[in-house]
């Protein structure tokens, strides 16, 4: 699993502080204005200077900028060709290196996989239509719908299965039927069934010991999901489970 570090890291956000972070957004919109308007004319050291970009800020913007163009044209959850050739050009007219501008695509499209799967998979399965949209952007950025899914799963899945548990649990039981159709929407994206539950156990294990420990604001323990979290989890690990625990 070391490969999957490796890609957390090509996708991992710059950490900025709320002031830092909102500047560098203006400056990198108002520098998309100039480019619009100026097209191949556009200096990015002249522009700079006019907009007074502090040196240490100028990758930001160059990042930033790059990062709300790719936004821009995955609205639609792909990228075609058309949008590739303008991309290259922005990346290119920002100074950025094939090495950068593929890691901010990265970034940009790991996080589009994740927010329209953790959406789409809420219920615990996923249809032909929204298979294929997460086929559309895995394929548009040349990466597998199994990467973009083990990444995810390594570093959220805990949100992942909160996610899931009230859909596929909510009467404290999980069916044949709902566990089989969970199980057929991750093999549809590239994982099977074993790696699938290999990479989750850990995951489920920390997510029973917060829903375990959780407690409503009038301080009595909140054992609303309990039931759930045990169903889920005799799914996981049907071995051990989580031990018919005091909730």
């Amino acid at each position: 699993m070391g490969w999957v570090r490796d890609w957390l890291e090509a996708t991992a956000c710059p950490a900025l502080e709320p002031d830092r972070d909102q500047r560098v957004q203006s400056l990198a919109q108002q520098m998309g204005r100039f480019m619009r308007q100026e097209g191949r004319f556009f200096s990015l050291t002249e522009t700079s200077i006019v907009l007074g970009i502090p040196a240490r800020d100028l990758p930001l913007v160059q990042d930033r900028l790059y990062e709300l163009t790719l936004k821009f044209v995955m609205q639609d959850y792909a990228v075609t060709e058309r949008d590739r050739a303008g991309l290259r050009w922005v990346a290119k007219t920002l100074k950025l290196s094939p090495e950068q501008a593929r890691r901010i695509e990265l970034r940009v499209g790991r996080h589009v996989f994740e927010q329209y799967l953790a959406f789409a998979i809420a219920g615990g399965y996923l249809d032909e239509e929204e298979l294929g949209q997460l086929r559309s952007v895995a394929d548009s950025l040349d990466v597998t719908t199994r990467q973009f899914l083990l990444g995810y799963l390594a570093e959220s899945g805990e949100s992942f299965l909160e996610s899931i548990l009230s859909g596929m649990a909510g009467d404290g039981t999980i069916s044949d039927e709902v566990w089989n159709r969970l199980l057929a929407s991750t093999k549809a994206l590239g994982l099977e069934a074993e790696e699938f539950l290999r990479v989750l156990r850990p995951q489920a294990r920390r997510l029973a010991d917060r829903i375990r420990n959780r407690v409503k604001p009038n301080g009595q323990p909140d054992t609303d999901l309990w039931p759930a979290m045990q169903a889920l989890m005799a799914r996981l690990d049907p071995r051990h489970g989580i031990g018919a625990g005091t909730a």
